[in-house]
């Protein structure tokens, strides 16, 4: 660990591979608990909607002194008075409502696959952050490793030089030079180290704990599942991005809706049983019991027109969902040709950097042996060296640009998901 990260040790630090951190992560992450959340409420409202096909029981109950004075009781001269009693049940069951449970139902059901599916979409956005993130402080790290390496490799010329000096047979102006190009090594270092700090400080803040520099190794992104050709690639995004199905499951649900509206026009038709019992109730002396099984119809045949108001709304919020899905498809398409063309790049910087630093090695190693033969001046010795540190750093920089291009593009085909990262997931 860096000295800097040494200040962090109230927080944990722990030791993971990629995938046993974004596992962790996973399980932990406070918008993925609440997706699923929002996934488990949406499943209790698929049962709630269903509840438009049971029966609904109703009872009522009344007792009380009642007192009536109406003509026939001013004619016997004797007002009503008793302690009336009365119970009553009412059965209703739906038989008819212009489908609008049906509607319901449906429409129930479509919410909860969009939960889950937005539920997926933070899933893969989160893996992305945390991939993104660990992958970062990697990089930093051997940036930071190549600096060190850099700056021992100039103090060491420095030293020679200075030995020259004191014997006689160096030319101080070199040890100046050695110097001004330690500065520099120097400066670069430190500003490895600041991003360095920031990227632990990004990754304490995704994983909840120190990472153990030491320990962490490079991770192995599932290339395997990206295909060889381009639009195969982009069949795949428009099958299971997320984004994409997310819209689509918006656009029926919109469709949807225009049904619910139209039961509107339709009259609602509903078999009520009745019991009721009654004593000493409205004047009748006694006991009295009714049972009745009726058909009942109600048709709301004006509404003031809100009805074919809302059809038109409706036909607008569908029109508008189809656009926002083509735009989401237009979209999820962009984003795998750049995350392609961006794999490709880095794909190519990587072999071009690769034989940048082999060149460079042999050029500063010719130049060294050059120096020590006294034929060469110790400016271009240390330029050469410090050719060689700017491609290691470069070579360094574009494998994880590579590696992190792989996840993106695994991100905008849908698939960076627990199951294609072979996550040990928990529920």
């Amino acid at each position: 660990m860096t000295a800097g990260s040494i200040l962090l040790a109230p927080f944990q630090v722990r030791a993971a591979s990629l995938e046993e951190e974004l596992a962790n992560f996973i399980y932990l992450h406070p918008l993925v608990k609440a997706g699923k959340a929002s996934a488990q409420s949406a499943e209790q409202g698929v049962k709630l909607s269903k509840a438009g096909y049971l029966p609904t029981l109703q009872a009522t109950a009344t007792a009380g002194p009642q007192h009536i004075d109406n003509p026939t009781t001013r004619l016997s001269d004797k007002d009503w008075q008793r302690t009336m009693q009365t119970v009553g049940l009412t059965l209703t069951q739906n038989v008819y409502n212009g489908y609008l449970t049906h509607s319901t139902v449906r429409t129930a059901r479509l919410n909860k696959a969009l939960s889950l599916i937005t539920l997926e979409g933070t899933l893969q956005n989160t893996l992305f952050e945390g991939t993104s993130t660990y992958v970062d402080v990697l990089r930093q790290l051997r940036l930071v490793q190549l600096a060190h390496g850099n700056e021992a490799t100039i103090v060491r010329q420095l030293n020679l030089e200075d030995e020259r000096v004191q014997r006689g047979s160096g030319i101080a102006v070199d040890v100046l030079q050695a110097k001004s190009r330690l500065q520099i090594a120097k400066e670069r270092r430190v500003t490895f180290e600041g991003a360095l700090e920031d990227a632990v400080s990004r990754y304490i803040q995704v994983f909840d704990h120190v990472p153990d520099l030491e320990t962490m190794t490079d991770p192995v992104p599932p290339v395997e599942m990206i295909p060889s050709d381009l639009y195969k690639t982009i069949e795949i995004a428009i099958q299971e991005n997320p984004a994409i199905s997310n819209s689509a499951v918006t656009v029926e649900m919109t469709r949807e809706r225009r049904r619910t509206v139209m039961s509107e026009y339709a009259p609602v038709v509903d078999v009520v049983s009745t019991a009721n019992y009654e004593k000493h109730n409205a004047g009748t002396l006694g006991t009295r019991r009714d049972y009745s099984v009726q058909l009942q119809a109600n048709w709301n045949l004006f509404t003031g027109l809100t009805t074919s108001d809302s059809l038109t709304q409706v036909a607008y919020d569908f029109g508008t969902s189809r656009s926002n899905h083509d735009q989401t498809i237009d979209k999820i398409i962009e984003q795998v040709k750049l995350s392609w063309q961006a794999l490709l790049t880095a794909r190519s910087r990587l072999e071009l950097l690769e034989n940048a630093v082999n060149i460079a090695t042999e050029v500063f190693i010719s130049r060294k042996k050059l120096r020590e033969a006294g034929k060469e001046t110790v400016i271009n010795v240390l330029d050469a060296e410090n050719e060689v540190s700017n491609a290691q750093i470069n070579f360094t920089a574009a494998s994880y640009e590579e590696r992190l291009a792989i996840y993106q593009l695994l991100l905008a085909m849908g698939r960076l998901n627990p199951s294609h990262l072979n996550l040990a997931m928990k529920n």
